[in-house]
């Protein structure tokens, strides 16, 4: 039988990469122990020198090394609190709420973040269970007091009022009115009912007057998803029904997205109403703003199915960036594109095959000293273009002034008038639209 020789140096090597294994897998679970330590303590002072995206980014990435690990799961909740961002911070404690004997300096936070999104009952009793737990402490039995405060003071109907024109007709005014009563049933859940009116000072038009009724539920769940469904019907038009379903996502507090599908769309135009053509719309959309509100952006893209065959696809977006933000007036300037496609070229009602508006809007609010709690007031002016297919480019602008009051916690308003200069199949025509908004909370 012949031998195989392993030459000496190979020995060495054999034997240095055994002892090399063995030693690494001897040591790994203390040194990675200390390890997840050591970062979780430098993630920690991150957070306390108030880099809290430097130390979320350190503590999740060490949280996906190591899956249900309490305490980094603790400490990432307090962080985004911290930082501002409730809607992530209460997603994620839902994930650790029923953890025995919860810390108090987790429970503060978090029911700070829920009195601030109007979660009260769900504050009291997390700080109930943890005043109970801990009755000797102060900071929690201080907590405890103001919530319920809060929640002894908490207003539990929403009443809101509106009234404007619109004239996107080919300038064809229209008047629209609306009341919203809701009450809220509990800390997620709230009850409405709307009515709408739109009606027009053209004889010729009078046949496009609505009258519409609605009763809807909301509801929040644990996920931050909204859920919105609305049964109505106009009692102008003989009962015609109708229902909205609404889905909204909250993410963070910086973050939305939504989606909607109603069957009786109210936003078509005048003459579409005067003829009875109705239409029904879905809607997807998102929405940011940075943390200090500098950079904002919002999209949405729409498409309607009118009852006369047409197909309408109009999509949005606008991205804001404030360059001003001082204590007394604020100065933003947006870059705005709108755009729709349509497939019926002989509509009743002003329907282009396709059209696009690029403008850019600055916009500039102004801070007032007053006795009311709040008084700002919005300066609007916009300038750019709309392209219609078939004509020439056209130019288009406006000027909007809003004044906007908060008397109260309770009760506030908002008025404005604007003008300006809108294109219809290539002729220009100049437009006032009018707008007020009232709010009583009780």
């Amino acid at each position: 039988m012949m031998s195989r020789v392993i030459p000496k140096s190979w020995s060495w090597a054999f034997l240095l990469a055994l002892f090399s294994v063995s030693t690494v897998h001897a040591q790994t679970p203390e040194d990675d122990g200390r390890y997840l330590e050591a970062e979780h303590g430098r993630g920690v002072d991150l957070a306390r020198s108030g880099q809290y995206d430097q130390a979320l980014i350190l503590l999740e990435q060490l949280l996906a090394k190591h899956p249900d690990y309490y305490p980094l799961e603790r400490d990432i909740i307090i962080i985004y609190a911290w930082k501002g961002d409730c809607r992530t911070a209460l997603r994620k404690f839902e994930k650790v709420r029923d953890q025995p004997d919860p810390e108090a300096y987790l429970i503060l936070p978090v029911s700070e973040c829920m009195v601030r999104h109007g979660r009260i009952q769900e504050a009291v009793a997390i700080l109930n269970d943890s005043r109970q737990r801990a009755p000797d402490d102060a900071e929690l039995e201080n907590a405890y007091n103001n919530a319920m405060a809060k929640l002894a003071a908490k207003l539990l109907y929403e009443f809101r009022a509106e009234a404007g024109t619109d004239t996107s007709d080919q300038g064809k005014r229209e008047w629209l009115m609306g009341a919203t009563l809701a009450r809220h049933l509990s800390d997620r859940t709230q009850i409405y009912v709307r009515y709408a009116t739109s009606l027009s000072g053209y004889d010729a038009y009078q046949s496009g007057k609505s009258e519409r009724v609605g009763v809807g539920i909301q509801h929040e769940f644990r996920n931050s998803l909204v859920f919105t469904q609305e049964f109505s019907g106009d009692m102008y038009r003989g009962g015609q029904s109708g229902s909205l379903t609404s889905l909204v996502y909250l993410p963070t507090d910086l973050w939305r997205l939504g989606a909607s599908h109603t069957t009786y769309a109210e936003d078509i135009p005048l003459r579409a109403k005067a003829e009875r053509i109705s239409a029904k719309r879905s809607v997807v959309f998102t929405d940011f703003h940075t943390a200090e509100y500098r950079w904002s952006w919002l999209a949405s893209a729409s498409r309607y199915e009118f009852s006369d065959s047409n197909n309408r696809a109009a999509y949005f977006t606008s991205l804001g960036y404030a360059y001003e933000l001082a204590p007394k007036r604020e100065q933003r300037v947006f870059l705005e594109l709108y755009q729709s496609n349509n497939t019926l070229a002989d509509a009743v009602y002003y329907n282009p095959i396709h059209d696009r508006n690029l403008s850019v809007v600055h916009k500039t609010d102004f801070v007032f000293d007053s006795r009311f709690r709040r008084h700002v007031d919005h300066l609007y002016l916009s300038l750019g273009s709309y392209d219609q297919q078939g004509y020439a480019t056209r130019g288009v602008w406006g000027v909007r002034y809003e004044q906007d009051y908060d008397f109260t916690d309770r009760v506030a308003l908002l008025v404005g008038a604007g003008y300006g200069r809108h294109v219809y199949d290539g002729a220009g025509e100049y437009e006032t639209s009018l707008n007020a908004v009232f709010r009583w909370l009780f």
